[in-house]
């Protein structure tokens, strides 16, 4: 599963980031977090359903309070990353 999430609301200068890969290091997926110039955070989830939605859920749980809205699309074919990053 491929799944890209993108967060608003007080998500950048905030942690969120760093709080992000601490949040999905316990998981079996890969991908990246990174700030997006119109003030959001993109986060690209891969791996197997079940470990991303787990990743999805504790990335939400811990920076509870910042984020306010989010979109969320599944995106199709084969994962691309070999690790989770932060991207800058």
């Amino acid at each position: 599963m491929r799944r890209k999430i993108n967060y608003k609301g007080r998500v950048q200068g905030v942690g969120f980031r760093w709080n992000t890969e601490k949040a999905v290091h316990s998981f079996d997926v890969t991908g990246y977090v990174k700030n997006l110039p119109n003030g959001s955070v993109e986060l690209l989830l891969e791996g197997n359903s079940g470990e991303v939605l787990k990743a999805e859920m504790a990335v939400e749980e811990r920076m509870r309070g910042y984020w306010t809205e989010k979109e969320s699309d599944v995106l199709p074919g084969d994962d691309h990353w070999q690790e989770f990053k932060i991207h800058y």
